[in-house]
């Protein structure tokens, strides 16, 4: 892939901050013990199934049929939808539509500076972002044509796919877009035998690299509430099956308490519209009313010259 030659990635001769960060040579027992106590709780004062706090707004992208901002403690993502368009160079005839998923990092949104080029791992959740929105959608009210979703994240301290996906349903909802339930995704992090809602990025990155042995991992899912099903599942480790049955039933409970949050936000959403169609009601007849008498007083004026 070309690189783009007119982009100035930053001044010539500079070296990176995190060769001067104490933590760079730190062992992975050293960094455990940054994290977590010797009991295996989080020294951030959350218990093992606390999430963070979420934080959710729509219509924030004016470009854009829909859009919405999700914020999950640090982790900060916007997402974008916008119309439906016929496929691009498209010669056979598709009775499903399509999802174009793009998914970004911004430059600063991690401790090292991504490329403006796509890199595998964005693309790989792009690609996992787009299997967990496929089921949602009502695809077949739009065949031959694709659903553009651009997810930005701002900023990356964990959980970052389940924020991007939770935030894509929610941008699907504002353009209006026909689905068949809310999608909501979470994700748990395991480390021996216990397991952490929401982890943090320092925390995804010890579960994933887990020392030498024992139960080690991350696991993101995507849920349909109303429906009761999971549209995706996503896992990076080695997590043996009773310790993934119990993530998994975790991940149920979190997505089951992040729902009727989501839900409230769509209903407020469509309070507020209901209002402004109901203002508007309210101001025709008195536009009317004023035109009458406007139109009434220039006729008692012509009477009146005459």
């Amino acid at each position: 892939m070309p690189v783009d030659q007119k982009r100035i990635n930053g001044p010539e001769g500079s070296l990176p901050y995190q060769l001067f960060v104490g933590s760079r040579n730190k062992t992975f027992e050293e960094r455990l013990e940054n994290v977590f106590h010797s009991d295996g709780s989080r020294k951030c004062g959350r218990k093992n199934n606390e999430s963070r706090k979420y934080f959710m707004k729509l219509g924030v992208v004016s470009t854009a049929k829909g859009s919405a901002y999700l914020e999950l403690g640090n982790t900060k993502v916007i997402v974008s939808v916008f119309d439906p368009r016929e496929i691009p160079k498209q010669n056979k005839f598709r009775e499903l539509g399509e999802l174009y998923c793009d998914f970004k990092f911004s430059p600063f949104a991690c401790t090292h500076r991504k490329s403006p080029q796509t890199d595998v791992e964005e693309r790989s959740l792009a690609a996992a972002m787009a299997k967990a929105l496929q089921p949602v959608v009502c695809r077949h009210l739009f065949p031959n044509f694709q659903i553009d979703i651009f997810a930005n994240v701002l900023e990356d301290d964990g959980s970052v796919l389940a924020a991007a996906i939770t935030a894509a349903g929610l941008a699907l909802c504002d353009a209006t877009i026909s689905m068949f339930d809310v999608v909501t995704a979470t994700t748990v992090a395991v480390f021996q035998d216990k397991v952490y809602t929401d982890p943090t990025l320092a925390e995804e990155k010890i579960c994933l690299e887990g020392g030498s042995k024992g139960n080690h991992g991350v696991i993101t899912l995507a849920k349909l509430h109303t429906l009761d099903q999971t549209s995706e599942i996503r896992q990076a480790g080695n997590i043996s099956l009773d310790v993934m049955k119990a993530a998994c039933q975790r991940l149920n409970d979190a997505n089951n308490e992040v729902a009727p949050v989501v839900q409230q936000l769509l209903v407020s959403k469509v309070q507020k519209h209901i209002r402004e169609i109901d203002l508007e009601d309210d101001e025709e007849p008195d536009s009317d009313k004023d035109d009458l008498e406007t139109s009434t007083m220039s006729q008692l004026s012509v009477n009146t010259d005459s």
